[in-house]
């Protein structure tokens, strides 16, 4: 079940917890919430009509989510944004390649504190 409005209320549903901004364009449809990956506003969300870019049809609705980032922040996004299209195009995405990552890191580390058990252990018995 889900409740709506126009202007800037919020789409809910009971089976989802977190709230999902929603806005009306101006032809009178939901307008998609999307990310911008532009080099000017990476990474910052806004509303905009559904018949975008068709300039036709077009009501012309925009509307940032998100307020302006820093010149900093623009930077940092931009300098990331090719590290992951290069995992893109490897055919694994962000999350696909955080799992393997992440067993890696936590055989390694398994590995380390038998490591360290096995010379407590040494130095225990010695002493």
């Amino acid at each position: 079940m889900s409740s709506r409005s126009t202007g800037s209320s919020w789409q809910s549903d009971v089976s989802k917890p977190r709230k999902v901004p929603f806005r009306r364009c101006y032809c009178g449809l939901s307008a998609p919430f999307s990310t911008s990956w532009s080099d000017n506003n990476p990474r910052r969300r806004y509303f905009g009509c559904q018949y975008w870019p068709d300039t036709n049809e077009a009501c012309g609705f925009f509307e940032w989510y998100d307020d302006e980032v820093s010149e900093w922040y623009k930077e940092v996004i931009n300098k990331l944004k090719p590290k992951k299209k290069s995992l893109k195009s490897e055919g694994t995405g962000d999350r696909e390649a955080s799992v393997p990552n992440l067993v890696r890191v936590m055989i390694g580390l398994f590995v380390i504190f038998m490591i360290m058990v096995l010379v407590l252990l040494c130095l225990l018995l010695k002493g």
